[in-house]
């Protein structure tokens, strides 16, 4: 079936000037010396041209979401490296270092307390006497507890950091 260029856009419901347009494009072709289209081919060739035009368009958005996504990456691993020069966030593997070590400093510093108050407290008979030091000692071994220092943790210095930084950029500029 032979069809002029409005019969055609109806049929396939588009304009007439899509048909021009997509026929100028080189997606429609005339029937062999007239200025007519064959409905059967036409069809053919315009989901040919829609699948097409639907399979690129979905390869850009993929394209564009990951490109989207490992910005967005970006931009998180460089939150997380701001947070770790403030000394705001630490690895973990630093602070589980840190707190064994100071757990086990802790650990070591109680159960001396016995040993070096009991020739201090030998002889004493005032029980008010005997609190009072071992609650000094104690407490002095608690703050040892208390004591947060974001350098012990990391161990690192601000100046390695940098240093790092440095060739990061360093790295990345070479790509």
């Amino acid at each position: 079936m032979e069809l002029i260029q409005k019969e055609l856009a109806d049929a396939i419901g588009i304009s007439a000037r899509q048909v021009r347009n997509l026929t100028n494009q080189g997606v429609f072709e005339f029937v062999s010396g007239k200025k007519k289209y064959n409905l059967a081919a036409a069809v053919q060739e315009y989901i040919a041209f829609k699948i097409n035009a639907e399979t690129k368009r979905g390869t850009s958005v993929n394209k564009e979401q990951e490109q989207a996504e490992h910005e967005r990456v970006k931009k998180e691993i460089s939150k997380i490296k701001l947070r770790k020069l403030r000394r705001e966030v630490h690895e973990a593997e630093d602070v589980e270092t840190f707190l064994m070590a100071m757990l086990l400093n802790f650990r070591s510093r109680i159960l001396m307390i016995p040993t070096k108050i009991a020739p201090e407290m030998l002889g004493e008979n005032d029980i008010n006497v005997i609190i009072n030091k071992l609650n000094e000692e104690l407490l002095d071994v608690l703050d040892e507890l208390s004591e947060y220092d974001p350098e012990k943790i990391s161990g690192e210095d601000l100046d390695d950091e940098e240093e790092d930084e440095e060739d990061d950029n360093d790295e990345a500029e070479k790509f």
